[in-house]
């Protein structure tokens, strides 16, 4: 048995007594094809990091928070067949940051409204921080999350379930480059579409592209575009990333998408895009448009040697650190983590307290109220 999987299994091992052999919040439905994660409604007022966290962690920047370990819902993905991908790394050799990989997953949400149970995209309950636009279709990859030093599953002790932006512990991530810094931050709530806050949601994850079962995809799914830029010379640039032509067809293989779309440059290489559109069609992608691009898209270029001079500096100043980096990283997630949760235990101590002053006030309303003298 694989260590990750042994990992996994251990952290999801339930304490006996009632309940035994199940995952608290968490319900597997192989058949199905379908994980289903008891959560309840954040709404947070910042923009968002998360789409779900674990309680106490990070609930001021996420939609929805849930008591179920990741670990657990690890396991019921294993269950229905994923293997973990991996978290955004960084890839020395090639001096370049790796986007998280991993099967990709629909996430739906199941709520009451209005006394009706609806089934709603995730992505729908989120919208643009400055157009106020609904966030367009998205799809995340099951990373995996680590293990951490001490044996630990890393999304355990962080809270990191559905994240928007890149996280190194993330059970569940975006497959693009996205920053975690605040001015770069793009997602709120949408307030049109969200549950009410406090309510109960049930966070369905569901394999999707090639990995899912065709007969349990929902009606509401939608195609997602990839963009793919040609040029300068050979270069090729897939959702704003540099890729090689000769890795094009393992990157493109189970991508969570069915179309694509070719800007060409100018000066794209002789035959680049019969090449990149015959890897598109093997990986069973529709090309639905090739642009040509604007000559003067091209005018601005990168100073390479620039670039490898100033990673050459990084790299003397930080690598005789890395050990002592990596520990004071680690602390600083353990310390965070540790606020947070201290920050939400004063949120529920002042949420209590507030019900108990509206109880008084309601009696003492009652009590002072005049009544009409039968």
């Amino acid at each position: 048995m694989a260590p990750a999987l042994c990992l996994v299994l251990r952290a999801a091992a339930p304490a006996t007594g009632p309940g035994e052999g199940k995952l608290p919040h968490v319900q597997v439905d192989v058949k199905a094809r379908q994980v289903r994660v008891e959560c309840e409604a954040v709404n947070a007022e910042m923009p968002l990091e998360f789409f779900s966290c674990l309680v106490n962690t990070s609930e001021h920047e996420t939609v929805l928070r849930t008591k179920a370990k990741p670990s657990h819902i690890h396991l019921g993905l294993l269950m229905l067949g994923l293997q973990p991908g991996e978290p955004l790394k960084y890839n020395k050799a090639a001096d370049k940051w790796i986007p998280p990989q991993g099967p990709p997953l629909h996430i739906f949400c199941e709520f009451e409204r209005d006394g009706q149970t609806v089934k709603v995209p995730a992505y729908r309950l989120m919208r643009n921080t400055k157009t106020k636009k609904e966030m367009p279709p998205l799809t995340w990859v099951f990373c995996g999350s680590r293990q951490m030093d001490d044996g630990a599953y890393a999304a355990d002790s962080t809270g990191y379930v559905v994240t928007l932006v890149n996280f190194d512990f993330a059970l569940i991530d975006i497959p693009q480059i996205a920053s975690n810094a605040n001015e770069t931050l793009e997602w709120e709530i949408n307030p049109d579409a969200v549950p009410r806050k406090g309510s109960r949601v049930w966070m369905l994850i569901e394999p999707a592209g090639k990995a899912a079962n065709p007969s349990t995809r929902a009606s509401t799914d939608e195609p997602r575009v990839i963009e793919l830029k040609l040029g300068p010379g050979p270069v090729i640039h897939m959702e704003g990333q540099p890729v090689a032509l000769r890795e094009l067809p393992s990157r493109l293989k189970d991508l969570p998408a069915a179309e694509a779309r070719i800007i060409e440059m100018p000066d794209a290489g002789a035959d680049l895009h019969n090449k990149v559109a015959g890897a598109l069609k093997a990986a069973g992608i529709t090309l639905v448009s090739t642009q040509k691009a604007d000559a003067r898209m091209s005018e601005v270029t990168l100073d390479e040697a620039r670039v490898k001079a100033l990673r050459a500096r990084w790299e003397t100043a930080m690598a005789p650190h890395r050990k002592e980096l990596a520990s004071a990283a680690q602390t600083h997630y353990e310390v965070i983590a540790a606020l947070r949760r201290e920050q939400q235990r004063l949120i529920d101590e002042s949420d209590r307290i507030q019900r108990v002053i509206d109880e008084i006030q309601r009696q003492y309303q009652d009590i002072t109220t005049p009544r009409p003298v039968e």
